[in-house]
């Protein structure tokens, strides 16, 4: 793991499970540190205890989509200026 990526926290919101697997750990094998969730709201719970890096959001989640996910994210002062990637 180089020092420029150590420390380095990505959020994977995906609800298919195959993907999110596939996704950790390309990432990890990068030396990120990764943590993931497969439901919207308990990625915006997740994510405002975590606080990541950067946040990679699935659209169509089961509960809400990964818009709303962004939208309430834009809404909280920690989290407001978070990179996101759909």
């Amino acid at each position: 793991m180089t020092d420029e990526k150590k420390g380095h926290k990505i959020f994977i919101v995906e609800d298919d499970l195959d993907l999110s697997e596939m996704l950790s750990a390309y990432f990890r094998v990068q030396g990120y540190e990764v943590e993931t969730a497969s439901r919207g709201e308990d990625a915006v719970e997740a994510i405002s205890r975590v606080i990541p890096d950067v946040a990679v959001l699935d659209i169509r989640l089961p509960d809400i989509d990964g818009y709303e996910v962004c939208r309430q994210l834009r809404r909280t002062r920690r989290t407001q200026n978070l990179p996101v990637i759909f």
